[in-house]
């Protein structure tokens, strides 16, 4: 129909054409009304939908495994989703109306606890919406509202990379006070794999991980722990490798030491000594965290301890000599500070580096701590390593199998050298326990499943 004939029909004042014209705007109205509800619609699903995706995503990021993961997941979930909307007809407010948590989804399996929380559920309180169209209908059909429901389901499938194969058993399972994430246990000696005469961790384990990509062998296991950065990620569940290995464990740790004329040591090698509980007995797997480090610091600089190190770890000790600025609070401690010292902390500025030396036995680092081969890229990190912890009595860790770490990790200070044969032990310092939170390395690998 041309312009001028629409015109023509318009402009028409007969009866019946006009009666044709309200007929038409009506339903142009309508038209325009029913397509404004749509969009209107489809806007507030979209802002629900983003807020419920968003909060899921926040509280999957949460579940590790650990005591507390589900309040924070929920908290966070809660936090995630504020916002508002000028679509609704009721209150603006986008709130959650519920969070649940899930072990399986298919078939729908409800978690008993924060140790089997795999997946959230975060469900949205729905949003009414009143159709603009009823004003042009007159009521006439049906529904003038709708309520707009919108719920999203996410998971973590957390790894961890550059790891090198080390695990523990979990402690807290023998005694609750040695929960790895109380504070108060940082700086405690723990022994990685037990020299000879040791606890092996269980019936055939001895503190060694397979790889991820299954291998098993010495060598494998060497290499790996030899390596400045192993290249391979671990994910939830690890498989144990079983046997002592005890030459090819030693070489693959002392390459951090200097001590095979390796390249890439730790900038300082030193040995520092062991928690008095570790030296009164080979059974014993963790100390107290008490080391002698005035008779370490006269021995091995000729003066006394710095008051700035009482009390300090061999961890802190170690950045100390090193020249390197940290901040402490009492065995806990903050390096690299890239957001400044943390409240409760107090900054720690060593006069410059002061690595223990002897050049009549410079190969030796109970004395000499000054490497004679290329530093390794990582620097003061070579000597530090993160160890899965198990849940060995109530998994019944044995032999070769895979379990699962439920994302629990530890960053640990190899604090000396493994010694030669029969002994061949791996000792190391509670530094902290790690999340995706705190280690750039451990990644919470979070995503939506419905």
């Amino acid at each position: 129909m041309h312009i001028r004939s629409i015109r023509k029909f318009f402009d028409n004042e007969r009866g019946g054409v006009a009666v044709y014209s309200a007929m038409f705007i009506v339903a142009a109205l309508g038209s325009g009304a029913l397509a404004v509800d749509i969009g209107r619609a489809a806007v507030l699903r979209n802002q629900l939908q983003n807020r419920a995706d968003a909060g899921a995503m926040a509280g999957a990021a949460q579940l590790d495994g650990r005591i507390g993961a589900q309040a924070r997941a929920t908290a966070v979930a809660f936090n995630a989703t504020q916002a508002n909307s000028l679509m609704t007809s009721d209150p603006a407010s986008l709130t959650v109306q519920s969070v649940n948590f899930y072990s399986e989804i298919n078939p729908l399996t409800a978690a008993t606890g924060d140790e089997d929380s795999k997946y959230v559920e975060v469900t949205m309180t729905p949003k009414k919406i009143d159709f603009i169209l009823r004003r042009f209908m007159n009521n006439t059909l049906g529904d003038q509202s709708t309520q707009i429901p919108s719920r999203a389901v996410a998971r973590s499938n957390p790894f961890i990379c550059h790891a090198p194969p080390l695990m523990m058993c979990d402690p807290e399972e023998a005694d609750p006070t040695f929960d790895l994430e109380n504070p108060a246990n940082v700086g405690r000696q723990v022994v990685l794999k037990p020299p000879l005469g040791g606890s092996a961790w269980g019936p055939g384990n001895y503190g060694l991980l397979a790889l991820p990509d299954g291998s098993k062998g010495a060598s494998d296991i060497e290499n790996a722990l030899a390596s400045v950065q192993p290249q391979d990620c671990y994910t939830l569940d690890v498989s144990t490798a079983t046997g002592v290995k005890t030459n090819k464990i030693q070489a693959g740790i002392n390459a951090r030491f200097d001590t095979q004329g390796d390249p890439y040591p730790a900038p300082n090698v030193i040995n520092y000594p062991r928690d008095a509980e570790i030296v009164a007995s080979t059974s014993t797997t963790m100390g107290s965290g008490t080391w002698d480090a005035d008779g370490y610091w006269n021995a091995r600089h000729g003066v006394s301890l710095p008051t700035e190190l009482t009390g300090a770890t061999r961890y802190q000790v170690y950045l100390y000599e090193l020249g390197l600025e940290f901040a402490r609070n009492g065995r806990e401690t903050a390096y690299p500070l890239d957001s400044g010292v943390p409240a409760g902390y107090t900054l720690v500025t060593p006069p410059g580096e002061n690595i223990p030396e002897d050049l009549s036995d410079p190969d030796n680092p109970d004395v000499d701590g000054v490497p004679s081969s290329t530093v390794a890229s990582n620097g003061y990190a070579r000597r530090i390593v993160e160890v899965a912890v198990l849940q060995c009595v109530s998994d019944n860790v044995q032999g070769s199998h895979t379990y699962p770490t439920n994302g629990n990790y530890v960053e640990m200070f190899v604090t000396e050298a493994t010694p030669d044969e029969p002994a061949g032990g791996i000792f190391g310092e509670i530094i902290r326990p790690l999340s995706p939170n705190n280690d750039p390395d451990f990644h919470a690998n979070v995503a939506l499943v419905e």
